[in-house]
C-alpha cells in the first residue's frame, strides 16, 4: 500500500513538472516571437532586407552581399548595376552585381581564387562573421594572421554578435540568422568608438533596455498623430487594408485587433503610420518602450507664461505634472486665444525628457517632458 501511494505521488509530481515545462516553453516561444518580429522590423525599416524575405531559407552569397551593402555606410550610393563584369561568374548584367562589387571591394566578403565569387552558393557563418566585423571596422590586422577564422569567431562571440544564433562556424546560414546577426551588429559599438553602429550609420535610437527603436527609423515619413477613439474603428484611420499592416503598440509587436481592443477599452489610442511600408505605431496611455512618443490624459491645472511674454504660454501643469510646450501650435492651443483652458480634460502626446529647469523660474522645476500634440474632443493641435 505504501509503495502504491509513493508511486502515485511520484507520477503526480512528474505530471506537474511536465505541465510546468510546457507552460514555460509556450511563454518562451511567445516572447521570442515578439522579439524576433521587432528585430526583423528594424532591418526592414532600415532598408537592409525586403518585405518578401522567407526567413527559414538558406541565403546565397549574392543575397548576403546585398544585405551587407545595404547595411553599410555606402547604402545610399549603390548603383543599379555595374559597368563591367565583376567576376568570371558575375557579369555586369547580374542582378546583384553592384552589391557584390561593393562587398568585395570593401572587404565585407572574400572572392575565391581563379576570379570567381560563386554567387549562388549558400553563405556560411564564416562569410557572415567576416561581413559584420568588417562593417564594424575590423580588418585582417586585428586578428592572428595564421588563424584568421578562429580570431574572427572569438571576436564575434565576445561582441555578443551571436545572440539568438546557435550555429557552428561552417554551417550555412538562413535569412533569419542573418537578420539576427546584423541586428546585433547594429547595436554594437564601432571599433575604437563609443558610438553604436546603428545610431551612427542609420541614425537609430535605443530603448531603455538597449534594444533598437524601430519607430525612429520612419518618423520622417510618418503621418500622424491621429486619434483613434472608442467610437471609431482602425479602418476609419488607415489608408490601406488593415490586414496588410505591420503593427506595434507602445513599442512592442502587436496586431490591429489588439490595438482596436485597447482603444475601445481605454477610450482612445494614438496612431502614426507609414503608408509605404504599411507600418503602424499605436500608443495607449501608459509606459512606452519608445521614450520619444508617450500618450496620456488629464485635466489642465495650470498654464504658465514667460516673464517676457505674457501672451504665449511656455509650460503647463497637468494634474501636478509639469510639461514644456513643444511647438507654436501647441502653445497657441493653450493661449488666451486658443481652445484649451483651465480644467479642460485633454489627451496629449509628449516626449519624455530629463530634468529641465524653467528659464523664467527661480526654483528647480522638474518637467516630465515636452508636449508635441494635444487633443480636445475632436480638435487636434500638433
Amino acid at each position: 500500500m505504501i509503495l502504491e501511494r509513493l508511486r502515485k505521488s511520484v507520477l503526480i509530481i512528474l505530471f506537474c513538472i511536465i505541465l510546468l515545462m510546457v507552460h514555460l516553453q509556450i511563454n518562451f516561444s511567445s516572447s521570442t516571437l515578439a522579439g524576433q518580429e521587432m528585430r526583423t522590423q528594424v532591418l526592414y525599416l532600415a532598408g537592409i532586407i525586403d518585405d518578401d524575405l522567407r526567413m527559414n531559407e538558406y541565403i546565397t552569397r549574392a543575397e548576403l552581399a546585398k544585405m551587407l551593402a545595404k547595411a553599410s555606410s555606402y547604402k545610399d550610393s549603390i548603383g543599379n548595376g555595374s559597368m563591367s563584369s565583376v567576376f568570371n561568374d558575375v557579369t555586369k548584367e547580374h542582378p546583384y552585381a553592384s552589391y557584390i562589387k561593393l562587398a568585395t571591394e570593401k572587404g565585407y566578403l572574400s572572392p575565391y581564387l581563379g576570379g570567381k565569387f560563386y554567387p549562388e552558393n549558400n553563405a556560411t557563418l564564416i562569410d557572415l562573421i567576416r561581413g559584420v566585423l568588417s562593417l564594424l571596422g575590423y580588418t585582417n590586422e586585428d586578428f592572428n594572421s595564421t588563424n584568421q577564422i578562429t580570431g574572427r569567431y572569438e571576436m564575434y562571440c565576445s561582441l555578443d554578435l551571436d545572440e539568438n544564433v546557435k550555429l557552428f562556424i561552417t554551417d550555412n546560414v538562413t535569412k533569419l540568422d542573418c537578420v539576427n546577426v546584423i541586428y546585433n551588429m547594429l547595436k554594437t559599438k564601432i571599433k575604437s568608438s563609443s558610438n553604436l553602429y546603428g545610431t551612427t550609420v542609420f541614425d537609430m535610437t535605443t530603448n531603455n533596455d538597449g534594444e533598437l527603436n524601430a519607430s525612429g527609423l520612419v518618423k520622417t515619413n510618418m503621418k500622424g498623430p491621429y486619434i483613434l477613439r472608442k467610437t471609431q474603428t482602425i479602418i476609419d484611420v488607415l489608408p490601406f487594408p488593415v490586414e496588410t499592416g505591420n503593427y506595434f503598440l507602445n513599442g512592442s509587436a502587436s496586431s490591429y485587433e489588439q490595438i482596436q481592443r485597447e482603444a475601445t477599452s481605454a477610450g482612445f489610442a494614438i496612431l502614426y503610420y507609414n503608408e509605404t511600408t504599411r507600418t503602424v505605431y499605436a500608443y495607449k496611455e501608459g509606459t512606452s518602450l519608445d521614450t520619444t512618443v508617450n500618450v496620456t490624459s488629464g485635466y489642465v491645472t495650470n498654464i504658465y507664461y514667460s516673464a517676457t511674454d505674457n501672451l504665449t504660454p511656455n509650460s503647463v501643469e497637468i494634474e501636478r505634472a509639469r510639461y514644456y510646450l513643444g511647438n507654436s501650435d501647441v502653445k497657441f492651443a493653450f493661449s488666451y486665444a486658443g481652445t484649451v483652458h483651465m480644467s479642460d480634460r485633454i489627451i496629449f502626446v509628449y516626449e519624455k525628457s530629463s530634468t529641465y529647469n524653467d528659464e523664467d523660474s527661480t526654483d528647480d522645476t522638474t518637467y516630465a517632458g515636452t508636449i508635441t500634440s494635444v487633443y480636445l474632443y475632436d480638435t487636434k493641435y500638433d
